[in-house]
């Protein structure tokens, strides 16, 4: 719980962002395959055959991936999600600035579940306590923090957003608009069968820790979080299975499955984030951010609103490193850019659901922001 004046200042924090900023992103990922309905720009010239041109124009970003020897034609599905979201609301408000200990509904919010074990930064320090800056984000209970849409938000808010909360315009979708709503059914091709086990692959653009689920909503159904909880996978190695462009570079590390605690089921995001710069901070009136971008300089100073800190500098008392804790979750793949590799995952398949079409969801909650990462892919079960 916040204290009465901790909730005003922050509160008012946030109105001045929302005036200058309306959000900002600071996580990307995406289910890259079975090929997602998210990724559907790459039947557009501009993303196809592997291409990924800059997205938005504020901090122009792109979805650039590996999917092994396969080409990996993802168009702008790392651009699906929804931000300011805090566990135990009923919706998302869109601010996503890195507020420490920002609680986006008081009236509504619940306490964590997840156990600290399975946390991946700031893991030092004391739950609850005022140095845990991220007890309101959605890992703290893995699907418990609401989403804009099952199959995310294009660009994740209404309108271009400071650090890649963008998405351009195609005939498939703009920015605003949700994946249930617009993104139509995608055969992939590929059929799962009950009771086997198969693979499935994801990949990160940007760090930002917490954790994942793949589920299952059949595809005459209404595509609800509800409908995705119901049929969650279960994750059938105790391994990921890191894939490169260059096979002969390929390699197994530990995964970390969440089995007590909130979030059973779950699996722990395996990449670490050590940033320091874990913060956000309303810049005062009169001075500017001095983050760079395309978009932070005049006229726009996009970044004013949300500008990335050290914790610790603008708010005293703070973890001067807020980031995963190297000492507590080193980096399993050191010195390799996240780019150049997908993360692959063993699944079970049910063996008692019936037969036929289904959407599998991949949902990627963020620890060190209130942001929720959506895929949906279409899959036949036989």
């Amino acid at each position: 719980a916040r204290t009465t004046a901790t909730n005003m200042a922050l509160v008012a924090a946030l109105v001045v962002a929302a005036v200058l900023l309306p959000a900002v992103v600071h996580g990307h990922g995406s289910l890259i395959m079975p090929p997602a309905r998210n990724s559907i720009d790459a039947e557009t010239p501009a993303w196809s055959n592997g291409k990924h041109p800059e997205t938005g124009t504020i901090e122009p970003y792109n979805c650039g991936c590996t999917n092994g020897t396969s080409t990996c034609s993802n168009g702008q599905s790392c651009f699906w999600f929804s931000q300011g979201c805090t566990i135990g609301c009923s919706k998302c408000d869109g601010h996503g600035a890195r507020l420490p200990n920002y609680d986006h509904c008081p009236d509504e919010s619940i306490k964590a579940t997840l156990l600290p074990k399975y946390r991946t930064a700031n893991q030092k320090s004391v739950p609850g306590s005022k140095q845990d800056i991220f007890k309101f984000n959605p890992w703290m209970a893995p699907g418990r923090a609401p989403v804009f849409d099952a199959c995310g938000m294009a660009g994740g808010n209404f309108v271009e957003v400071f650090n890649a909360g963008a998405y351009n315009t195609t005939k498939f979708a703009k920015q605003g608009d949700l994946g249930t709503k617009v993104l139509k059914p995608r055969p992939s091709g590929t059929v799962w069968r009950r009771g086997e086990l198969v693979k499935a692959r994801w990949q990160t653009t940007a760090k930002h820790g917490g954790g994942y689920q793949y589920r299952l909503c059949p595809a005459s159904a209404t595509l609800t979080e509800e409908c995705f909880q119901n049929m969650p996978l279960e994750f059938a190695s105790d391994k990921h299975y890191v894939v490169f462009a260059n096979a002969s570079l390929n390699r197994y590390i530990n995964a970390t499955i969440v089995t007590e605690g909130g979030g059973i089921g779950w699996a722990v995001n395996p990449l670490p984030n050590p940033t320091a710069t874990a913060c956000d901070y309303v810049v005062p009136k009169g001075k500017h951010c001095p983050w760079k971008c395309a978009g932070c300089g005049a006229p726009k100073y996009a970044a004013d609103g949300a500008c990335p800190t050290v914790c610790s500098k603008e708010y005293p008392g703070l973890p001067d490193n807020a980031g995963s804790d190297p000492t507590i979750f080193p980096d399993p793949l050191p010195h390799i850019d996240f780019h150049d590799y997908a993360i692959e995952d063993t699944l079970r398949v049910p063996a008692d659901i019936p037969a036929g079409n289904y959407v599998l969801g991949w949902r990627w909650d963020c620890e060190m922001t209130s942001q929720v990462w959506s895929s949906c892919a279409d899959i036949t079960i036989a």
